[in-house]
């Protein structure tokens, strides 16, 4: 599979400066960086500008990957394709109630209010299955909800009540908003009211 995000540590390496140089520069502006819980991560086509104005070689595998988009002639705009889809899923990050995203029944998104909802660290959540952390019966519900709201917007409920797990005890009763995504149709948005 091909690598589209870096680590601030790699970017670091390539640059030949320390981690937090690179983390400083993310926060004023001056590289586009993607916030994933406590670091960030920088997109493959923004690794590719940084060293092409660094005139630093590009490592093998983003120079198979600047090659491939130029051959495919997609240029580098083919790379923020992918970056962007991160990007829309980390908006869950942005919203102050407890948020995840998911598709099908596993878990790809979680903000840090819904990590310490249900105890667990957002790495953690990512790739566990919906069920559990939320009532396991809830899900087809959930998805039947989306649809409803994604072909009639103001039809149906605005949210459903379920139960929460967090350290495999049932924890208290919440509402839950369902929404689907653009970007993502087969994916879930659901926020939840304590």
């Amino acid at each position: 599979m091909e690598k589209i995000l870096f680590s601030t540590p790699e970017l670091a390496h390539f640059l030949g400066v320390f981690h937090t140089t690179i983390r400083r520069w993310i926060e004023r502006g001056k590289i586009r960086g993607i916030r994933v819980g406590r670091n960030y991560k920088i997109p493959a086509d923004e690794v590719i500008r940084i060293l092409d104005d660094h005139n630093l070689p590009l490592p093998e595998s983003l120079r198979k990957y600047k090659l491939r988009l130029i051959n495919e002639g997609e240029g580098l705009s083919a790379a923020g394709h992918h970056a962007s889809v991160l990007e829309k899923l980390l908006i869950v990050e942005e919203i102050e109630d407890p948020a995840i995203i998911c598709r099908k029944q596993a878990i790809i998104c979680a903000n840090q209010a819904f990590a310490n909802l249900v105890a667990y660290s957002q790495a953690d959540l990512i790739g566990q299955d919906v069920a559990e952390v939320i009532d396991g019966t809830f899900h087809e519900r959930l998805v039947a909800l989306a649809e409803k709201r994604w072909k009639h917007p103001d039809q149906g409920p605005p949210h459903y009540e379920t139960h929460l797990k967090a350290d495999k005890i049932w924890k208290k009763r919440v509402k839950i908003s369902v929404s689907s995504l653009k970007h993502l149709p087969d994916a879930l948005l659901l926020i939840i009211k304590e």
